[in-house]
């Protein structure tokens, strides 16, 4: 019952979901200044809105046009100019007798008379003339008329055609439709129920990884973590260490720089950030010294590891601090399903006699394999025998992993030998590109991981 409930819980979570990103989207197209004007330019286009606004604006302007441009108006404009010209004809051709030469009170009213009336019909020719430019804009108006009303008609063809093949490609492809709903709703449940109950089952049943001879000689020994570590360091056993873990030493050590751990192996002792390293060593050959070890951050510890012809311990080298002794590095590379299913082909292995210098998390614990195989959380994990067989289990139970609580796999040991880890996984400190750009963070994480770093 609780399972089912659950699972609503879930279903209805990714409901409000996909409401709140249709909502959002919503918004963005109606609310804000930047997108509103996009939305509603392709609504517009769609719908042919745009055009239609067009039409009502010709109209408006055609009926404001026909109040002053109808055939009375024309007519009467004629009328007018008819009876302008008869009355120039009658007032001003007629001349005047040649016996009243001297009444130039009467030529003088004639002139004024004619001159008035050709005044008068320069305004009807003008209104005739504003009337001729008023009817041909009407006639532009109506064709610019026509042509809208044919693209509005095109448009709700359109719009309709549009319809109409949603409708069929629904009646068509629905079971597609209707899958590709279902897949982006359940591709995560799905996927994860492919991993949890398919490929991690199924790497259960491969063997373990072996490194090295389960059987070969060798011991390790190691001490509890501290907050503070003494080293002594003497004439057969120099220390390598990284620069900002220094507290203090005796001034009777030689110090110096190092740029690489080991010349040899360069781009691991990069990548791992064994680079510029300082290197003590004593300055006789009867007297010793001491160098105080302290973690870069305060929620750290370290602890010390002493291997004696050891045939090799597996570690992260982001975690080692500091060497001492006659410490060698070998890599083996792994194409077991173990190692895709953790990523991790390459493996790191530290040999020899000497000791490693480790720093972890919220403390440091070397614990034993029982005989009845043990697993540990993989992103807790800092090294391991490698005399141990190496293997993937998946998580106990499927909810929790479902639910993004605990990781996919664990490690899982088997044989005699001791592995490392630390309490709490530590959080990565991201530079601003990473955090802008995430995925150059995840992209080097995989490539790290790839490599054994």
């Amino acid at each position: 019952m609780k399972l089912i409930f659950a699972i609503v819980l879930w279903l209805a979570n990714k409901a409000i979901s996909i409401a709140l990103l249709i909502a959002v989207l919503t918004v963005l197209f109606s609310a804000t200044t930047i997108l509103k004007p996009i939305g509603q330019d392709l609504w517009s286009q769609l719908s042919g809105k745009d055009i239609q606004e067009v039409i009502n604006r010709i109209n408006r302007d055609i009926k404001q046009l026909e109040i002053n441009t109808n055939p009375q108006f024309k007519s009467k404009i004629n009328l007018l100019n008819q009876d302008i010209d008869l009355r120039i004809k009658a007032e001003c051709n007629i001349d005047i007798p040649w016996y009243e030469f001297y009444r130039f009170d009467i030529r003088l009213q004639k002139e004024t008379a004619c001159e008035l009336l050709k005044k008068e019909k320069a305004v009807y020719q003008r209104l005739e003339k504003e009337y001729l430019e008023r009817e041909q804009q009407l006639r532009n108006l109506k064709e610019q008329l026509t042509q809208k009303l044919f693209q509005l008609e095109e448009s709700e063809q359109r719009l309709d055609r549009v319809w109409k093949l949603l409708v069929i490609n629904f009646q068509e492809n629905w079971i597609y439709i209707f899958c590709t709903i279902f897949l982006v709703l359940f591709a995560s449940p799905l996927w994860k129920a492919w991993c949890f109950f398919g490929i991690a089952y199924f790497a259960e049943k491969f063997p373990p990884i072996q490194l090295t001879d389960p059987i070969a000689d060798g011991n390790i020994f190691y001490k509890n973590a501290e907050k503070t570590v003494s080293i002594r360091v003497d004439l057969f056993n120099p220390l390598y260490m990284r620069m900002d873990s220094m507290n203090q030493y005796d001034r009777n050590l030689n110090k110096r720089t190092k740029l690489f751990w080991r010349w040899s192996a360069p781009f691991i002792s990069y990548a791992s950030g064994l680079v510029e390293l300082t290197e003590f060593t004593t300055k006789s050959t009867v007297e010793d010294g001491t160098v105080v070890l302290s973690p870069k951050i305060a929620s750290n510890y370290i602890t010390e590891v002493q291997l004696q012809q050891h045939p090799g311990v597996v570690m992260h080298p982001a975690c080692i601090t500091g060497i001492s002794g006659d410490i060698q590095l070998k890599t083996r590379w792994i194409w077991s399903f173990h190692s895709w299913m953790t990523g991790q082909h390459r493996y790191i292995i530290f040999h020899g006699t000497g000791k490693l210098y480790l720093e972890g998390s919220g403390g440091i614990y070397v614990m034993e394999t029982s005989p009845a195989k043990t697993s540990v959380e993989s992103h807790l994990l800092i090294g391991f025998d490698s005399r141990l067989g190496y293997s993937t289990i998946r998580t106990e139970t499927f909810w929790p992993y479902f639910r993004n609580k605990v990781s996919l796999i664990d490690n899982q040991f088997s044989g005699k030998g001791v592995f490392l880890r630390q309490a709490v996984a530590p959080k990565k400190e991201l530079t601003p590109l990473e955090k802008n750009f995430q995925f150059i963070s995840n992209f080097t994480s995989i490539v790290g991981k790839f490599f054994g770093f």
